[in-house]
């Protein structure tokens, strides 16, 4: 089994070799392999696929067939244009063109306390899709830069310690950030929740809020302390808070709350209990998302509430995630340990959070947020914003000995060190056929720098964007000649639009369509074969290679199986020597005058070798046939067998039988001619064999003893023989035994039909059975009711004396 198995996938390789081989005479090797870029009708489609390229000539052939025109770069560079009838040298080839990288903005890199953190800040690329973009970005965080550090508190009742404490800590949580950067500011701000049932008690002596800004960002360490110590705390119904709605306004409230633009932002985020969602507000009766815009306003006392919680519903990760990193924020969540989880799973959905692990009454303020700023500050996380379209990727050696790594972040960095991206854009995809334009922006998470990158693709070709309004001419009329192909008008079609509503112009009455009748209804057999151009569904348009010929209806004839001639080159001389039959099996069909397989001899013109005495005497070719070349063509009989023999001398098997029949037996037609005209003589043989070359078994049938009797006999077809062998006895066949098949038939028709009839009986028997056993059952089961006669009598009637009385009342 398995030897059978390898002799079957030896013979599958091989077969697979030789059809290539077949294939490889007809198209060359490169145009054979598999080609990814075949598949893309428009140049900007073809240039949007990496490596490939576009050829603008008009008619693109290959052995008259219309190649792709988009093909790998590689295959115009070859040296195969000896293979094509037409290549593409010369004409315009249109190709992913050479990125180019302008820097726009380079200033360099700040010192101490100010200037720039990134560089270069602004750079111009040109380039095409698929191809990577390369550029550095290179990043130093200054020393002595300035800090904006809000504080949000959650001022629930369970705050209150924590609250009183960070009064007494305000002083020195100012002193430990200005030991970092002398221009330091703080602001504070608090929230409970949404003041509407669920969430808080309304009927509280003080009306609770879901954010309040008490402070703007300022300097003054005292004033901070008053704000918070002058806050109150509320009660709450529920356990989560309204943090991340107020962390929203926070961010997004930067005129309101006083950031920066040239600042670090820190907010602090202390709370001890969980946090709402988006989707929370329809408890309240609150459908309409956040819109992620402030809603801060100022009062008639001049303080700041947020005053569209009846309005909007809790924001979501994502919409918190995003105006944090399009704000430049860092937020360090200041929780007690039981809700370090919750929000360390929050941290990670959000870019640039980070959680801190408060003590009970929040005594390490001060060491979490010193120290949490020495985490963010020693730290860079590259990051961008870009469509769909773009693809970037990161790497660089800051974490490593040398070695780049895939990594956008940097840990372990030090103040005034530099610290060098590299960055690699490439273009997916197009989002439309046009060229496009695109801002990329690159920011270190928490920093409120950008580097821009303008990003100008082009995906579209030349030949697509010029003026067509020229070239109707090469299209009939009817279409616009773009990038070596017409693209026609609504209802028009064909190469050069020259179909209209899917008929010719001038349609041909006589024209045939461009398949087979027995294939015209099927889709999976090619039109014109496969070798031609179907013009309007119409008729054919083939398409031969270079030394061939490809004709007819349906492109369905070639002379590929024809030889070429040795000394002209051509297929059967040329047509003035010979032609190639469209069915001919290979064989050239010579002119009258040439001889030879590819008809490239000429014929002597004495047609004396065509008479079998060597004269021109008697018939030539025995009258038999025509003299071509000195040589006898000879003729068929009316049946369709040919003569044979030099001279056309030797007649087929049917014109000897009557002669044999006379010969050996005195039968048949000449017998009572005595046999007039048979030159030749017969031997009565017991076995009739074939013993030399030409021999032939011929059979005649004559009817003999009563029986049908089929007799045979030799007959060489080189050469005509004096004694023909001819067989003593024939082979006849028996008359049928009519009784024994009459016999034979109503035999078994009886046979089935008792056979049939057994079959029934069985059946009928089995089945009474089963039917009279299932009445015995349900006898057996069946419970009769017992009822009385409601209309029944009794036949006798009893009557009392009431004045009878027994002897013992007496």
């Amino acid at each position: 089994m398995l030897l059978l198995f390898k002799l079957l996938v030896l013979l599958g390789f091989y077969l697979f070799k030789w059809t290539e081989a077949q294939r490889s005479d007809i198209m060359p090797r490169s145009l054979s392999e598999k080609n990814r870029c075949i598949g893309y009708t428009t140049c900007s489609e073809c240039l949007q696929l990496a490596g490939c390229a576009w050829c603008s000539k008009k008619n693109f052939l290959n052995n008259g067939k219309t190649l792709a025109r988009c093909n790998p770069v590689d295959w115009f560079n070859s040296n195969d244009d000896h293979l094509l009838e037409e290549s593409c040298s010369g004409s315009i080839i249109y190709s992913t063109i050479n990125t180019t990288i302008d820097t726009i903005k380079d200033e360099a890199l700040g010192q101490e306390g100010s200037g720039n953190q990134l560089k270069p800040q602004k750079i111009l690329v040109k380039t095409s899709p698929h191809k990577p973009v390369n550029f550095q970005i290179k990043f130093r965080r200054v020393s002595g830069y300035p800090v904006d550090l809000y504080y949000i508190m959650d001022l629930s009742t369970s705050m209150k310690a924590s609250k009183e404490k960070l009064v007494n800590l305000a002083a020195s949580l100012a002193d430990a950030m200005r030991n970092i950067t002398t221009d330091f500011r703080m602001g504070f701000g608090s929230f409970i929740d949404k003041p509407i049932s669920p969430f808080a008690n309304e009927m509280q002596p003080l009306k609770p809020y879901l954010f309040r800004h008490h402070m703007k960002l300022s300097k003054d360490a005292t004033t901070f302390a008053l704000q918070v110590n002058s806050a109150p705390t509320f009660d709450n119904l529920d356990s989560p808070e309204g943090g991340l709605e107020a962390l929203m306004q926070a961010v997004v409230c930067t005129q309101e709350i006083g950031w920066r633009s040239n600042s670090h932002r820190l907010i602090i985020f202390s709370t001890d209990a969980p946090y709402h969602l988006a989707g929370d507000g329809k408890l309240a009766g609150i459908s309409l998302p956040n819109d992620e815009s402030c809603h801060v306003l100022q009062d008639g006392d001049g303080r700041f509430y947020y005053d569209h919680f009846r309005w909007l519903d809790y924001p979501s990760m994502a919409q918190i995630s995003r105006q944090i990193a399009n704000n430049s924020m860092n937020v360090i969540f200041a929780v007690p340990g039981s809700m370090v989880m919750t929000y360390r799973d929050l941290s990670s959905r959000l870019l640039g959070a980070s959680v801190g692990e408060l003590t009970n009454d929040s005594a390490n303020i001060v060491a979490l947020v010193q120290d949490q700023y020495n985490k963010i500050s020693s730290s860079v996380k590259l990051t961008h914003r870009a469509s769909e379209y773009v693809s970037v990727s990161y790497s660089s050696s800051c974490s490593t000995n040398g070695q780049p790594i895939n990594t956008n972040r940097c840990d372990g960095i030090k103040t005034g060190s530099t610290v060098t991206f590299d960055v690699t854009i490439i273009v997916k995809s197009c989002p439309r056929r046009s060229n496009f334009e695109e801002v990329i922006e690159f920011f270190p998470v928490g920093v409120n720098e950008v580097v821009t990158v303008g990003l100008d693709v082009i995906c579209q070709c030349p030949c697509e964007e010029k003026d067509q309004s020229t070239t109707r001419s090469e299209c009939s009329g009817a279409g616009q000649y773009m990038c070596g192909y017409c693209v026609c008008d609504p209802d028009f079609s064909g190469s050069s639009c020259e179909c209209e509503g899917g008929n010719a112009r001038k349609p041909n009455p006589l024209a045939k369509g461009c398949k087979p009748p027995h294939q015209g209804n099927t889709s999976s057999f090619p039109n014109c074969s496969g070798r031609g151009s179907c013009i309007c569904d119409a008729a054919c348009n083939c398409h031969s290679p270079p030394g061939r010929k490809v004709w007819g209806d349906y492109c369905e004839c070639d002379d590929f199986a024809c030889p070429v001639s040795p000394i002209n080159e051509q297929v059967c001389s040329g047509p003035e020597q010979g032609t190639c039959p469209c069915n001919g099996g290979g064989v050239c069909e010579c002119k009258p005058g040439w001889q030879g397989n590819s008809c490239q001899t000429k014929c002597p013109k004495s047609q004396e070798t065509c008479y079998e005495s060597g004269i021109a005497q008697g018939a030539m070719c025995s009258g038999r046939g025509t003299c071509n070349c000195g040589k006898c063509l000879c003729n068929k009989t009316k049946d369709g067998d040919p003569y044979t023999g030099n001279f056309c001398e030797i007649p087929p098997c049917k014109e000897l039988k009557e002669c044999v029949q006379c010969k050996a037996f005195k039968t048949g037609p000449l017998a009572e001619y005595d046999c007039r005209g048979c030159e030749f003589d017969v031997s009565l043989v017991k076995e009739i064999k074939e013993t030399k070359e030409g021999d032939q078994i011929c059979s005649f049938q004559q009817y003999q003893d009563g029986l049908y009797c089929n007799f045979f006999f030799i007959h060489n077809r080189l050469k005509m023989e004096s004694v023909i062998p001819v067989g003593e006895k024939g082979e006849c066949s028996e008359p049928p035994n009519v009784i024994a098949i009459v016999s034979g038939v109503s035999g078994a028709i009886l046979a089935i039909g008792l056979l049939l009839l057994l079959l029934w009986k069985i059946l009928t028997t089995i089945h009474d059975r089963l039917e009279y056993a299932k009445f015995l059952r349900d006898r057996e089961l069946a419970k009769w009711p017992r009822g009385e006669n409601p209309i029944y009598k009794q036949p006798t009637t009893v009557f009392l004396n009431p004045a009878y009385t027994t002897g013992s009342e007496n």
